[in-house]
């Protein structure tokens, strides 16, 4: 056995689910274990030519064998709850934990080693929670029960049963201990290689250009490589532990089938006591290799585990308290109608070991109904601002509030300067803060500026969205994301760079939305272009070393 205490904790909070897991692979068992009994009879009855006992066994045989069918399809369904929520609880930790400041602003970490955690890391410790740890739990008490059952037929056979049964378990750790330490190799090549993979993907443009495609080639299979051999090692160990488990329960059989041979000559027991005894030996490993199999089947969960912790999927936050407004996972923000106004106070910020402030005694005004645009030069603070207001950075001094109160995360919707799109239909990709009613769609879709091209398409919304949205304009991205946003029904809409990729016409175009958008709720971008922000009244230039707060 292997105790990965983070994932038992894990499994532990979910008592209910555990508790029905391993109590229905006990009953599993126990149809075995009849099933054993039934065999021996029908056996026993053929032997001395009973035909009624063997109709009667074998139809016992057919009833247990369809019990155990349900039980077993049961059993794994409490297994995939309890899997479930497991991996579930794991990621949400995991993804607040990755949305700190300090990890949002980690020049360090790789994007492909962190999808990798969160995605591949997560989902490998299912297999793990789900079947590794109940049949680790159900083993004490079915081994015990088939042992003793064993020795009340044949102390002999159920003594040495028994110490086949420890020899089992505890032989095979050691290998264990050196598959654990190998393994995280092998995630450490894998994460690796995630990471490569996808830098390599996101800047494939930028590699054809420079002529480095063989280069990156090269490395790539140098990782592939890496991860090979590591592999290799994990089943180099795999294949010795394996075999240890499988020596003891040979020996086992071999052992009892000798002693229920000893007892059979010398004590004259009845044919149904021999057959029951070699039979019981025998399903007296069945959890011992259900048990080996399940390590296998989660041993890349396992090596994940160091990765996980280092993100924090396993530390319940500490001194923060959910926001009250925060909609519940696949809801909505509460509708809390529009604002009127957002008011930021005397925010300051500083980075952590920086010299002087990034933002300083910051004061502005936005009003719903006009657009508000705060601009400046790259390193002026405009971003650092915006992750104020969202909360992923906490100011040094100052306060804002949206209409007299303190402004939450839940108050906001956004709209980046490259919007993420998912691969699926324009539908999937709006509908992603709930499922809106169809008048919803066009009016978010129409204050976007977007709705009649989505109708000129020949499918309409049910267009398909490539990954990343590649199949579409800068602009479509932009007005389906701002169109996204608006579905999210928050008061305060924050924009980031609109105009950035967009020529003159088509900045004037993004401005001109925002304009109608500005109407029912507070809107503020940020922008390095203030040729494009013709018709904006409201603009706040930053600078990076001084601020001027005089709206022009």
């Amino acid at each position: 056995m292997m105790i990965v205490p983070q994932l038992w904790r894990e499994a532990a909070r979910f008592p209910a689910a555990l508790a029905w897991s391993v109590g229905l692979l006990v009953l599993v068992f126990l149809t075995h274990l009849g099933q054993a009994g039934a065999i021996a009879w029908s056996m026993s009855a053929v032997l001395d030519g009973r035909p009624r006992d063997v109709l009667v066994a074998v139809a016992l045989i057919v009833g247990i064998a369809l019990l155990r069918l349900a039980l077993s399809l049961a059993q794994t369904s409490a297994a995939t709850l309890l899997g479930g929520r497991v991996r579930q609880a794991v990621r949400g930790r995991a993804m607040a934990a990755a949305l700190v400041p300090r990890r949002l602003h980690d020049t360090v970490a790789r994007d492909g080693s962190m999808r990798s955690g969160l995605s591949d890391g997560v989902d490998g410790t299912d297999a793990y929670v789900s079947k590794y740890i109940p049949a680790v739990v159900h083993i004490f008490p079915t081994c015990a029960i088939a042992v003793s059952g064993l020795f009340l037929l044949s102390p002999g056979a159920g003594l040495l049963v028994a110490a086949a049964i420890v020899f089992a378990l505890l032989g095979p750790l050691a290998w264990k201990r050196m598959m654990a330490r190998r393994g995280l190799d092998h995630w450490d090549s894998y994460d690796a290689l995630s990471a490569d993979l996808l830098e390599s993907l996101r800047g494939m443009a930028t590699l054809r250009t420079l002529g480095d495609v063989s280069g990156t080639r090269e490395r790539l299979d140098d990782r592939s490589e890496a991860l090979r051999r590591a592999t290799e090692r994990v089943m180099r160990g795999s294949l010795a532990e394996t075999a240890v488990t499988d020596l003891a329960v040979q020996a086992g059989v071999v052992a009892a089938a000798i002693a229920a041979t000893a007892h059979a000559v010398t004590g004259q027991a009845p044919a149904v006591e021999v057959y029951l005894i070699l039979l019981l030996a025998s399903e007296a490993f069945r959890p011992v290799r259900d048990l080996s199999r399940h390590w296998h089947a989660g041993f890349l969960g396992l090596t994940a585990v160091p990765a996980l912790d280092r993100i924090g999927a396993f530390t319940e936050p500490r001194g923060t308290a959910p926001d009250p407004a925060t909609p519940a996972p696949g809801g909505r923000a509460p509708a809390d109608g529009t604002a009127e106004l957002l008011s930021v106070r005397g925010l300051t910020f500083r980075y952590p070991d920086a010299h002087r402030d990034v933002l300083q005694d910051f004061d502005l005004t936005a009003r719903r109904g006009t657009l508000t645009a705060v601009v400046g030069a790259s390193g002026a603070g405009k971003s650092t601002f915006f992750d104020l207001l969202l909360g992923f950075l906490a100011p040094r001094a100052g306060h804002v509030e949206l209409d007299g109160r303190p402004l939450r995360t839940s108050d906001i919707a956004v709209v980046s300067q490259r919007p993420v799109l998912f691969a699926g239909t324009i539908r999937d990709n709006l509908a992603v803060t709930g499922d809106p009613e169809e008048a919803e769609l066009f009016a978010a879709c129409d204050a976007a500026g977007i709705l009649d091209e989505i109708r000129s398409l020949p499918l309409g919304f049910s267009t398909e969205v490539a990954e990343a949205g590649t199949n579409l304009s800068g602009g479509q991205r932009q007005r389906l994301a701002l169109a996204r946003a608006l579905l999210a029904r928050r008061p305060v809409l924050l924009v980031d760079e609109p105009t950035s990729a967009l020529d003159a016409d088509r900045a004037a175009g993004v401005i001109d939305t925002l304009h109608r958008v500005a109407r029912d709720r507070v809107v503020v971008m940020i922008s390095h272009r203030p040729e494009s922000l013709t018709g904006v009244s409201r603009i706040l230039r930053l600078d990076p070393v001084h601020l001027d707060r005089n709206p022009s």
